[in-house]
């Protein structure tokens, strides 16, 4: 008698069935790069409402308009990166 406490072996592959494909990055660039655009074109955007001195009289209206996108991109940012080091 076989002791039932003992798992059988596993089986042996089949070579005909194709091998499983290596693991995506998957959002992980869509993240990192709309992420860094996101940043780039508000950061853009703010230079070019306040000429060029973000603490003159549009300077705390275009910070405060740009703030939402500047997070949303860094939090895209953030996403993208943390994806890809996997």
């Amino acid at each position: 008698m076989t002791d039932p406490s003992q798992a059988p072996p596993p089986p042996p592959p089949n070579p005909l069935l194709p091998p499983d494909p290596p693991k995506s990055r998957g959002l992980g660039w869509f993240f990192a790069i709309s992420g860094s655009i996101a940043l780039v074109l508000t950061l853009g955007c703010v230079l070019a409402v306040t000429e060029g001195n973000p603490f003159g009289d549009m300077g705390g209206l275009a910070i405060a308009c740009g703030s939402p996108t500047f997070i949303l991109g860094a939090v895209f940012l953030w996403l993208g990166t943390r994806r890809l080091k996997r």
